[in-house]
Formats: C-alpha cells, sequence, structure tokens
C-alpha cells in the first residue's frame, strides 16, 4: 500500500532514524535546523537595521547588483536610508557577487518602492534560512567524512545549531553566511571522495560546489584545494570509461576549472579595478591605518587567538570563562581520547596482543587521510588569518566559520568520548551554550522593526520548546544506540568516534 503523506516522517520519529532513508538526516537534525532558524528571527528582532557599518556595504552591494552595477571602492556607498551606520567608501566591493545575487531580488524593489527597514529585515531573513542551512550541511559532511560514526551527525548538528556565533551570523546581512554553508558542503564532498569514492553525482556536486563558492568569497580557496586533492587521492574514479592516474587528474581538475569558468573573471576584475587579485582594500581619504606586525608577533598576541577563536562569546566580555569552556573543554577531552587510544595501541603492539578490534587497512587509510585534510584546512586557515592580521588585518569570529566543520567534529568527538558520555555531556553542553546565545536577544526590541517585542517574546519560546525537542529526541536516540550496541556481539567501544571508530557494514 502507497505511504501514506508524512508516513516516512512519522516511522523516522518512531525509531529516530534517518528520514527518507538517509542516516544523517535524523529528527535531532531537523528540530537544531529549526532551532537556530528561530532564535534568528529573535535575533533579527532584537537588532536595529544597519546596525554594523559592514552590514551596510553589504545591503549596499545588493542593491547595486538589482541595479545591474558591480560595486568600486571608491564610489562609496549610495544605499543611505537615513538610519543606521554607513562606511566612508564600499569595502566590501572585493568580493564576489553570488551572495548579493541572491538577495537582490529583495532588496532591490523593496528599497526603490521606498521600504528601506523591510529590505534589510527581508535580507536578514534569507541570510537566516542560510545560516540555518548549515546545520544539515554539517551533519550531511559528518556523515560522508565518518560514516561508520552513526551519531556523529547529531551531535554536530547540536553543537552548530547552539553555537553563539552562528546566531549572530544568522541575524545580519555578510556574505560569510553563504560562504560557511559552501564551506560545509564542500567539506563533505571531500569527505565523500576520500571515504567512498567519486562518481558521476559526486564529480557534478564538487563542481557546483567549488564553482558556487568561489563566487562567494576567496577564503573558499581552501576548500577547493581540498576538493580537488580529494578528488586525486579518492579512494575510486568511477566516472565512465576513465581509470588509472589520468582519471583522477581529469576529475581533480574538474572542480578547478568549474571554479575558475563561474568566477574568474571577477578575480581579473578586481585587478583592474583593485590593482590586484583579491581586491583588499587600498587606503581612502581619512583612512586611518591598523598597526601592522610580524607572523611571530601575531603568533604570541593572546588577543589573536581569542578574537578568532571566540564562537561562544555572544555578548559576553572576552574574559568570561563560560564561552572558552564550551569550546576548549569538548577538544581537551577529544585529544585526551585520541592520546588514550594511540597509547593503548602502542602498548599492545609492543606487547604482541593483538588488537581489541582489528580495523582494516582499507578503512583505516582513507579514515587517516579524512583527518589529515580536517586538520591541514584548519590549520592553512589560521595561517591565512595570521597573515592577514600581521597586514593590517583584524581577527573577527565569524571568519572562523571558514572552518566550521572541522571545528564542530572535533567538539562533537569531545562530547562522545565514551559509549555513554554523549548523553549526559551533550545536554549539559547545550544548556550552558544557552548562557552566551541569551545575551545576544532583548525582549525590547529594535525600534525600527515592527512588532518587534512580540516578535522577540514569540520567538524566544518556540525557541524554547525547541531546545527542549531537540535534547529530548538526542537522548532518546543515544539511549537507543546504547540498547542496541549493548546487544550486538563485540561491540566496540570507540564506536561513533570520527577518529576512532571501526568501519562497519551499516
Amino acid at each position: 500500500m502507497a505511504d501514506r503523506p508524512g508516513q516516512r516522517l512519522l516511522d523516522s520519529l518512531r525509531d529516530l532514524g534517518g528520514i527518507r532513508g538517509r542516516s544523517w538526516a535524523t529528527p535531532v537534525v531537523l528540530a537544531a535546523t529549526l532551532f537556530l532558524l528561530v532564535a534568528a528571527v529573535a535575533r533579527i528582532a532584537s537588532t536595529e537595521p544597519l546596525s554594523s557599518t559592514d552590514e551596510s556595504a553589504h545591503v549596499d552591494y545588493a542593491l547595486r547588483v538589482w541595479h545591474g552595477q558591480l560595486p568600486v571602492l571608491l564610489d562609496g556607498v549610495r544605499f543611505r536610508p537615513g538610519f543606521g551606520h554607513t562606511p566612508p567608501v564600499q569595502w566590501v566591493a572585493q568580493h564576489p557577487p553570488l551572495y548579493y545575487v541572491l538577495l537582490a531580488p529583495l532588496v532591490g524593489p523593496l528599497v526603490d518602492s521606498g521600504h528601506p527597514v523591510q529590505a534589510v529585515v527581508a535580507a536578514r531573513l534569507v541570510n537566516a534560512v542560510v545560516v540555518a542551512g548549515i546545520v544539515p550541511a554539517a551533519a550531511w559532511a559528518a556523515s560522508r567524512c565518518f560514516p561508520e560514526a552513526r551519531r556523529l551527525p547529531a551531535t554536530v548538528a547540536v553543537v552548530s545549531a547552539f553555537t553563539a556565533v552562528l546566531v549572530v551570523q544568522a541575524g545580519v546581512v555578510y556574505n560569510d553566511s553563504l560562504a560557511a554553508l559552501l564551506g560545509a558542503l564542500a567539506c563533505g564532498v571531500a569527505g565523500a571522495a576520500l571515504r567512498t569514492g567519486v562518481g558521476p553525482r559526486l564529480l557534478v556536486g564538487g563542481a557546483l560546489v567549488a564553482a558556487a563558492g568561489m563566487t562567494t568569497r576567496l577564503s573558499f580557496a581552501l576548500w577547493l584545494v581540498a576538493i580537488a586533492v580529494a578528488f586525486l587521492l579518492a579512494r575510486t574514479v568511477r566516472v565512465g570509461r576513465l581509470h588509472g592516474v589520468g582519471a583522477r587528474l581529469l576529475v581533480a581538475l574538474v572542480p578547478v576549472v568549474a571554479a575558475a569558468a563561474a568566477s574568474g573573471w571577477f578575480w581579473i576584475r578586481n585587478s583592474i579595478v583593485a590593482g590586484s587579485f583579491s581586491g583588499r582594500p587600498k587606503p581612502w581619504p581619512g583612512w586611518v591605518p591598523r598597526p601592522h606586525f610580524t607572523d611571530g608577533e601575531v603568533v604570541t598576541m593572546p588577543s589573536f587567538w581569542k578574537q578568532l577563536f571566540a564562537l561562544y562569546r555572544g555578548a559576553l566580555d572576552l574574559r568570561d570563562p563560560v564561552p572558552w569552556t564550551l569550546f576548549l573543554v569538548p577538544l581537551l577531552l577529544a585529544v585526551v581520547f585520541a592520546l588514550v587510544l594511540v597509547g593503548r595501541g602502542v602498548v599492545r603492539r609492543r606487547s604482541g596482543a593483538a588488537p581489541v578490534e582489528p580495523v582494516g587497512p582499507s578503512e583505516a587509510w582513507p579514515r587517516a587521510l579524512v583527518v589529515a585534510m580536517l586538520a591541514t584546512v584548519t590549520v592553512l586557515f589560521v595561517l591565512v588569518e595570521i597573515r592577514y592580521m600581521a597586514g593590517g588585518g583584524a581577527p573577527i569570529n565569524r571568519y572562523t566559520l571558514t572552518v566550521w566543520v572541522p571545528l564542530a567534529l572535533a567538539i562533537a568527538a569531545g562530547l562522545r568520548v565514551s559509549r555513554y558520555a554523549a548523553v549526559v555531556l551533550v545536554p549539559a553542553w547545550v544548556l550552558l551554550a544557552l548562557v552566551p546565545m541569551s545575551t545576544l536577544v532583548h525582549a525590547e526590541g529594535a525600534t525600527l522593526v515592527p512588532h518587534a517585542a512580540t516578535l522577540v517574546l514569540g520567538a524566544m519560546i518556540v525557541a524554547g520548546l525547541l531546545t527542549l525537542v531537540t535534547l529530548v529526541l538526542f537522548v532518546l536516540g543515544e539511549v537507543r544506540a546504547i540498547r542496541r550496541r549493548d546487544v550486538e556481539p563485540a561491540a566496540d567501544p570507540a564506536e561513533d568516534q570520527p577518529i576512532a571508530a571501526r568501519s562497519t557494514e551499516r
């Protein structure tokens, strides 16, 4: 008999499995995604439109695109609605236009018809949907990078949804949002290539993600390289009759060519208009230069690291221990757990004892490549930020969303240090994460946003309910997984750990 409408969703809710047969698309992921979206609405209604100077520049870019133009640094900002902040120059003109093409059909008509406040709010809502998409994208990437860790995607989704910087990012018009979403998808594409191989669908998907990423922000180049290298080192290549080294070289070139075809014209334009490939803003009249440093000086600056990785700060002071507890404690647990596993393996090998759960090289090597890929991209990102700071830039926490999935995987791994840990650690972590998130919402709402106070109150109530739903679904899923493992023979105590988990047929 044919399924009734919604029957598959109801079935998945009963067994807490994946929706429509996708193991990563669980009710937990759905609830976490909805939470972030609702929290974004509360944030949007709490903050005045154009409350940041950068937001004015981004909205102006979208308006220019609607009028068939691309902005130029020294042309300044033409969108001057009489409220908010206005930058002295168009200092986001160096970014490619994809993000603004998505916003233009909303921003342009509303501004042209005399509704600038509604234009900004509409752009923020579109941006909120983009940021909420990071939650399922990160869960999907986790399932592709570590398919043997069945509960990892749900944990990554929860970690993502309850990260304060994502709520901040969801409530303002910045192109970092789309770049972060595409970076999460790129991580999943690269992980899938290394774990299961490249087929026609993944090749097309990788090309589309690469093209979109490079027409959003230059920082996506890190993930473009990751995709190309992952395709080159893919477990298998199954594209038509192609095989061997030639096939690997060809599939590795496809995302690079796609990115060049989609965005190359813009980087050439930057070289012509701005004088450099990156288009980094030049001095302008009244510009006050920031201090420059050596790389060594930047590395030894505590403020650099604190600002760059203040992902859970919210509106708290940088010296507050809560954000760093949320960020560093799970990372420390993950590192300690990995070291313990390595130490146990070394001891058993020296004693001549057989491994408790032998892992075949067919799975160990691809998994090691994924871990190396995640670590390499993260290290390269930090090096880029060090150079940026040394050259007069600033370490801003939203830039770190470029490598959000590697960080989310590490945090999730720390919260899953043992078979039973996640049942306690994840709910406790979420409740603590609500502390900095609560500082981002103001009950009185923004004065320029219609019905702001009502929107804030309603969104906070719904967000509270979704928090409860997310935690209940997560705990039920963990308990069910524990019971299933307890009845399975030779259950692996390290299962669901991205670094240590054994490969299974599941």
